[in-house]
This record gives structure tokens, sequence and C-alpha cells, in this order.
């Protein structure tokens, strides 16, 4: 069976990776798999890199405007029977609204993975497109169960809505003594570390303010793996708050297991979640966390077991969580060890891809 995962972002994030891991997933369980997407760079590099068969779609602005959508049905419908698709699996609300009425046009199945909810709030008009793809026969899946009531809040879906929650591979052998000598961390300091694009929804700018208020405990780094437009606004906002000697800047990275070993806590202040799958890397990886109490995030971390869950948006709140981890080592240890069994026993990868299996119509093995 030959399953296509689709994507139509330029980013570099969860979706974009758990995307990539579907391909693995699929050629592992002897079934072809194929990437598509609209000419993101990152995901070529990582295609080739992996061996996984992509193909770049041409027709990218034709499906954002009701008027030329018709024009990109009629061509992704014609696409997706030369390659012989038997599945197609999107990802996000734009790929999903784009992907239906071709998958419909060509009798394809279609299951649309909806990883959050702010698109719906800053272009309402998707909530009806979403309801039409439901109706014309796409599986929806919410990647956790506040994805799943703001959805519901918003569209009339039914049964035609699962949730099914991201799931995490065991974390490999890393090697953090390599990162560490790379970024010049001496042994006695704490790396605090953050992997997110560097947009405005992940909040880079008030993580930022709560790294300075830290500067009376022991020497802290800082490291925020990702890339974005904001990199040289935040840039510039370590050097006004004097942490720009403790803050490094990394861009994406393809190394993130060897910099969560190297790293002794992870923080995401995000204004908005689905259900993250770096935060839950790094609670793989064992690493204590510190997070916002915002979309999947409590279903993930439990506040004062696992970690530290913090309002949305309130600095002060960040910094002391920060601040109570960095000066108790034991602390972050036990929160570290009740992080990794949760996600291992909890976010298995192998159980979230045999749902999405059966909603595939491929037998379990």
């Amino acid at each position: 069976m030959r399953v296509a995962q689709f994507i139509d972002t330029f980013s570099n994030g969860g979706a974009e990776k758990l995307a990539l891991e579907f391909c693995t997933a699929i050629a592992e369980r002897g079934h072809e798999p194929l990437l598509l997407h609209f000419g993101n760079h990152h995901l070529e590099s990582r295609c080739r890199e992996h061996s996984i068969p992509h193909q770049v779609i041409g027709d990218h602005p034709l499906y954002k405007s009701m008027r030329t959508l018709p024009r990109f049905t009629w061509r992704f419908a014609r696409f997706l029977h030369r390659q012989r698709v038997d599945v197609i699996h999107s990802h996000l609300v734009g790929a999903t609204v784009a992907a239906a009425p071709a998958a419909r046009l060509t009798g394809i199945r279609h299951i649309g993975t909806l990883h959050d909810t702010y698109t719906l709030v800053e272009h309402p008009r998707y909530a009806r497109l979403l309801q039409l793809a439901a109706l014309g026969g796409t599986r929806l899946v919410a990647v956790s169960r506040q994805v799943e009531a703001a959805l519901r809040q918003r569209v009339r879906i039914g049964r035609r809505l699962v949730t099914i929650r991201n799931g995490t591979r065991l974390s490999v052998a890393a090697d953090s003594d390599r990162v560490r000598r790379e970024l010049g961390v001496d042994p006695g300091e704490v790396v605090i570390t953050c992997v997110a694009r560097l947009v405005p929804l992940k909040a880079h700018g008030l993580l930022l303010r709560a790294f300075s208020e830290l500067r009376p405990l022991p020497r802290t780094r800082l490291l925020l793996a990702g890339e974005g437009p904001l990199r040289a606004e935040l840039q510039a906002w370590a050097v006004a708050l004097g942490v720009v000697d403790r803050v490094h800047f990394l861009g994406n990275r393809g190394d993130i297991p060897d910099l969560l070993a190297a790293s002794d806590l992870f923080v995401l202040a995000s204004e908005t979640e689905g259900l993250s799958c770096s935060l839950l890397e790094a609670m793989a990886a064992g690493l204590p966390v510190v997070a916002t109490a915002v979309g999947g995030n409590p279903d993930l971390v439990e506040e004062g077991v696992s970690g530290r869950l913090v309002p949305v948006g309130d600095g002060a709140k960040l910094a002391d969580a920060l601040k109570q981890l960095v000066d108790h080592p034991d602390l972050r240890a036990a929160y570290g060890d009740r992080a990794a069994r949760k996600a291992i026993d909890e976010f298995s990868f192998d159980a979230m891809v045999g749902r999405y299996f059966t909603l595939y119509g491929i037998p379990a093995s």
C-alpha cells in the first residue's frame, strides 16, 4: 500500500517531524511512503538524508483562494492518481482542507491530523472547510483532548473526529559531552534548553526575560534550538537584557538527542500548543520540564510530579519555576525520572502508529 504524507508549511516544527517519522514507520512495516510538500527545504534535506521518497507540489498558491481551489483540486487529484496513492495523510488545517476535495474526487482514503487550533482562530473560514471535509469522508484526528474540545466548539464534526495523542520513540544513545564542549559549557553550569521555532506563538521573548532573572543563581546557559523570523529581534533582546553571553541561538539542529542529553532541564513558554513533539521528546530523554499550561501540555506534564506548569504569559511564575529547578538538582533528577516513565508508558510511538494504521485500513502486523 502506498501512503502519502502531505504538509503545506515551509517551517521545521513538530508536525513536519511527525510526517517524516510516519514515512519511516510506513517503510519499516513493508509499505510505500511518499512525502508531499510545497518545496520545504528542511523536509527535502531530511528526505534525501534518510532516502524517503518525496515530491514537490508546485501549485501552492492555488488552494489559498476559493476562486482557484477547484483548479488545485483537479491538478492534485490527477497527481495522486498518477502516483498510485492509496491513502493520503495530511498534517495541519491548511493541508487538510486542500487535500480533502482531491481525495474525495479520486476515492482515496484521507486522514487529516490537526496539530493545533490557532489557524481556526486566525482564519475562521477554515472551520466551514473542515466541516465540508468531514462530510466528504475525511477522518479528522486531534493530537490531544484539548485540541479535540476546541475543534468541537468551532466545527460540527460528529463522529468524524477522534483523538490520537502524539507518541515518541525511545531515546537513543546520545553524546552529551560533545555538545557541551562545542558550546564551552563548564561542568558546573546548568543548561536549560528550548526546541521551538522562533515565532511569536512560542514566546521566546518572555522566556528570555524569565531567564534574565536567574542571575543570582549559579551559572546557567540557555540553548535555543530552532529558526524563524524573530531571530534578529530576539538576539537584540538578549543583548538588552544583559544575557547574550549565556544564550546560544543554535538554529535548526539535526542532533536534538545529543542536545537534550547535554541539558539539565527543558522549557517551553508557548502561547498555544497541540501536543508538543519537542516536549515529549525531552521527557523521553529524562529531562524535567517547565511548560505553559496550554493545549496538550497538561496531558504531558504533571505539575509538581514530572515538572512545572505555569500560566501562559506569566513571566514571573516562569522565572520562579526555572529558579526552583536550577537551584535543586535532586528535584530535577526526580522530575526527570518521572517524566521519562510517563513518556515511555503513556506515549508510545508504536501505539500511536498502530492507531493511525487502523485508520489507513492497514491490518495490525
